[in-house]
């Protein structure tokens, strides 16, 4: 279960919130998975779909921290 959010823009503080799935840059808004107290950000939730069905299986929660 996600939620959308919206990032702070401002002019000191920049933007640098990536999807985790495609690793593109989201300027707005973004959909947030909580999942055990951490948080997953992803550029839909299509991405978020995705990143469990295929990522996890084949990769595991490893393979993301080496991308």
């Amino acid at each position: 279960m996600g939620e959308w959010r919206r990032a702070e823009t401002g002019y000191l503080k920049a933007s640098r919130i990536h999807c985790e799935l495609c690793g593109q840059l989201i300027p707005g808004r973004y959909w947030v998975e909580v999942v055990e107290g951490s948080e997953r950000t992803f550029c839909s939730p299509e991405h978020e779909e995705k990143y469990v069905s295929y990522w996890l299986p084949r990769y595991g929660t490893a393979g993301a921290a080496s991308r």
